[in-house]
């Protein structure tokens, strides 16, 4: 009985998932008194939202632990800070300038044995900045080869 719970559980989370998400903020399409006239979104705005900036994603488990592709996780995503945004200017990218680990409790869901709360460790963006984009292209310029994941000027 407990696998059909677990089941039950399972199709549950699924159609959770299949329903519509709901914006956190829209912005608004008209004036709000009941007139025609589109409202105009000011630059300063735009160009805050837009820009490089620490944002909540949603990111895959099995994309983060590759090697757990054999199991299911519950939930299968979590939510995380990650960089993202304009940086102004095609030659620069938008990247971490610091990161935390934050550790989350999930049930891992195995195919023969019962399911199990595990804790796994992710990478959180706590602050970005805009860095050169040929940082990106060639990590070996220090004279020593950089992980992809922490390109920092020398």
């Amino acid at each position: 009985m407990p696998a059909m719970r677990l089941f039950t559980c399972f199709l549950q989370l699924l159609a959770g998932l299949a329903l519509p998400a709901v914006p956190p903020q829209q912005w608004a399409l008209s004036a709000g008194n009941g007139s025609s006239e589109v409202e105009v979104v000011p630059f300063q705005e735009v160009w805050g939202r837009s820009y490089c900036r620490a944002l909540e994603r949603l990111v895959d488990i099995v994309s983060e632990y590759p090697g757990e592709v054999e199991h299911m996780f519950s939930p299968s995503c979590v939510s995380l800070l990650r960089c993202a945004g304009c940086c102004g200017d095609e030659n620069l990218h938008c990247v971490p300038a610091e990161t935390v680990n934050v550790t989350m409790q999930l049930l891992k869901i195995h195919s023969e044995d019962r399911p199990s709360y595990v804790e796994l460790t992710f990478s959180q963006h706590i602050r970005c900045e805009c860095r050169p984009l040929w940082e990106k292209m060639k990590p070996e310029r220090c004279g020593h080869t950089v992980p992809r994941s922490q390109l920092y000027p020398c």
